[in-house]
């Protein structure tokens, strides 16, 4: 993160150091950001004349790293950007915004015990910790020391609050995980935390969820298990146990049920509805408080919670003519139904209830809205026999839905439609007639007149073992990630508004066979590239070729190393958290590493996490202080992550922290030590 500011106080701004991006006076101005010039008079105190108001909107056109240096000038402006948590807005509003509001969430349902453990883990500081248990009015509290309402909190908590741990996090050379839950024998294929993370999900192969919880008082344990159909996940997103409020919905052939995560962080069982028909298909709204449910019989129901704290049914969109699936909006205000043959939008009213908006009658098997929900893409999977076509509905500023003319491939079919975040561009997989290994995709942009034009060529590349290797946009939309068709590097195509898409970067791994896969952090300024292999066909000559590679963007067009970290073994994940300061790799040489970015830019290895087999997936939560590990023995660990040589009250029963010996790892040109945890 960055340095400690240095304020001047001398009133002269031309000689000091320290105020990077201030000319003297005799310049013609002082700086220009965002098409907004400063220019001096003849007073070289003026700005700080001006009123409150006018002198925050001005400050809120600078970038972080001008704001940074703009509070360095004078003991005044630092003042007004320390007072007003410019800095933390600041670096808040990079965010996207379901990451703001997953943090905005976690923010205001803190306690004041968990708010204090938290910054604990991180740093001994009691200044830093009062700073932000001071961002709550008068003490109103519970009995478990929950706040009782959302106005308790001040304004900017939530930027406050994961901007000064961000900080603090970045400031730790190292971590000493606290082994919080060993979970055991647990043959799960999908495995998910609550976004609070306090609840960890587990489904298991057994046609069975277990859901484990824990208190800042207790230990993590057992709280609910319920059944499901294995075949249902496909409809049944994952994410919807991750990220969806406070609920969890879990279908079994003919009974839906909704369990809630309560607010002593309990888990009960809320609503339960038998269905005649085979349940289809059902999804939860990103908030949890919309629920929808379809059979093979046409019926489409949707279920609402109220502010009394119940159930109710709030529509019913069923169309017997036809079996349907159904999918809410990433924003939940729309709801997608689709058959085969018709698909239909339905969106919610102001009285609660849902209005049919828009209706397509193309033949598509698969139909999804895009992530900004602005797009619904409509496509024939891969089943034997392909569409030629596919289509994209798109919302309009005036409110309604345009359907775009077919998308085509001269040489074959269109295999599948990825749409960008922001919705302004999508990739189509294209497959060349009778060839299977045939596989290219395209880059379309939308111009002003809403159709979708090509901007690239014909890009060869991977698609294996289903959606692994499909394409990737970073999450600004202005970078795509492609595996290309040799396995052996990453290519990445940037967006620049003169010159469209561009290619912008090569990642190699270095062997022949490797098998590569890319994520890029939620910033999208890093990307992390990864390699593997076959077990049975790696050796020890292969070993030493397993590697994680960080690239980094420089803002000109091109993707630049700055570290890499090698394994002994194929790498099944290499996962940021939210803000993109850390990393964290599973391989199958029975190590998790943790990553973290300095304020410089560099990364240092800060963890190993050491298992006694193969570890199959790591993940972060949400809040980034704690890490979940799962191995091939189907063992579940959750970490907490803590700064080294912090000494912490842990909850009755939680194992204290791992402790090993140090080893090296390679993380760009350097080899920083590390704790091996077992």
């Amino acid at each position: 993160m960055e340095p400690p500011i240095t304020v001047n106080t001398r009133g002269n701004y031309g000689d000091n150091p320290d105020c990077a991006g201030v000319t003297p006076e005799v310049s013609r101005y002082v700086w220009n950001s965002n098409g907004m010039s400063v220019v001096p008079c003849q007073d070289q105190y003026s700005l700080l004349h001006l009123p409150e108001p006018p002198l925050l909107r001005l400050l809120g056109y600078l970038s972080f790293r001008e704001i940074l240096a703009t509070a360095k000038t004078c003991t005044y402006l630092n003042q007004v950007i320390t007072d007003e948590h410019l800095l933390a807005r600041s670096w808040f509003a990079k965010l996207k915004a379901h990451q703001q509001n997953l943090f905005k969430e976690i923010a205001r349902d803190i306690s004041d015990r968990d708010l204090q453990h938290w910054l604990r883990q991180f740093t001994t500081d009691t200044t830093v910790v009062g700073k932000l248990c001071g961002q709550y009015l008068a003490e109103q509290t519970t009995d478990d020391g929950r706040k009782t309402c959302e106005t308790q909190k001040r304004k900017y908590f939530p930027q406050v609050l994961f901007y000064t741990v961000s900080k603090l996090m970045a400031d730790c050379r190292q971590f000493k995980p606290v082994l919080a839950k060993e979970i055991l024998d647990t043959p799960g294929y999908a495995i998910s935390l609550s976004t609070h993370g306090d609840h960890l999900v587990i489904l298991s192969n057994h046609h069975t969820g277990t859901i484990f919880g824990c208190t800042a008082n207790s230990p993590w344990h057992k709280q609910a298990s319920f059944s499901f159909d294995y075949w249902l996940t496909a409809d049944l997103p994952i994410s919807n146990f991750e990220t969806h409020g406070r609920h969890v919905l879990a279908c079994d052939k003919h009974t839906a049920t909704i369990l809630a995560y309560n607010a002593d962080n309990s888990c009960t069982e809320q609503l339960t509805i038998f269905h005649e028909g085979r349940i289809s298909s059902a999804d939860l709204s990103c908030d949890g408080h919309q629920a929808i449910i379809t059979c093979d019989d046409g019926s489409a129901r949707i279920h609402s919670w109220n502010d009394a704290g119940h159930w109710t049914l709030a529509a019913d969109i069923t169309d017997v003519r036809r079996r349907l699936k159904a999918r809410f909006s990433p924003d939940g205000s729309r709801v997608l139904t689709h058959s085969n043959s018709c698909t239909k939008i339905h969106r919610r009213n102001e009285e609660g209830g849902w209005t049919l908006e828009a209706t397509s009658d193309f033949y598509a098997e698969s139909v999804t809205f895009s992530p900004d929900g602005s797009h619904v893409l409509m496509y024939s999977c891969y089943r034997g026999i392909i569409a030629k076509i596919a289509k994209i509905l798109s919302l309009n500023k005036d409110g309604g839905w345009l359907e775009s003319a077919p998308l085509t491939h001269n040489e074959g079919s269109v295999r599948r439609v990825i749409a960008s975040p922001d919705g302004r561009h999508v990739i189509t997989i294209n497959q060349k007639d009778g060839e299977t290994d045939s596989i290219t995709m395209k880059i379309l942009s939308r111009d002003s007149n809403s159709d979708w034009t090509e901007k690239t060529g014909n890009i060869p590349i991977i698609i294996h073992n289903g959606a692994q290797y499909w394409p990737k946009f970073s999450p600004d939309s202005r970078h795509a990630a492609i595996i290309s068709a040799d396995y052996r590097a990453a290519r990445i195509y940037s967006y620049d508004e003169a010159r469209g898409w561009t290619e912008s970067g090569i990642i190699p791994h270095g062997f022949d066979g490797s098998c590569s896969n890319a994520s890029f952090s939620p910033d999208s300024s890093h990307i992390a590239t990864f390699c593997w292999y076959p077990v049975t066909l790696w050796d020890d000559n292969v070993r030493s070729k397993f590697k994680v590679k960080i690239y980094g963007y420089n803002g000109h067009g091109k993707w630049l190393p700055k570290a890499f970290i090698r394994h002994a073994g194929p790498i099944y994940s290499a996962r940021f958290n939210a803000d993109g300061t850390h990393l964290v790799t599973a391989s199958e040489d029975g190590t998790a590493v943790i990553l973290g970015r300095c304020a410089d830019g560099s990364w240092v290895t800060k963890v190993i996490l050491e298992h006694n087999y193969r570890v199959n997936s790591a993940f972060f939560s949400v809040d980034s202080r704690q890490v979940v590990t799962v191995n091939g023995s189907h063992n579940v660990k959750i970490w907490r992550l803590v700064a080294a040589g912090m000494v912490l009250d842990n909850p009755p029963g939680t194992p204290q922290a791992a402790t090993g010996q140090g080893v090296v790892l390679h993380a760009g040109n350097q080899k920083p030590e590390a704790n091996r945890q077992n």
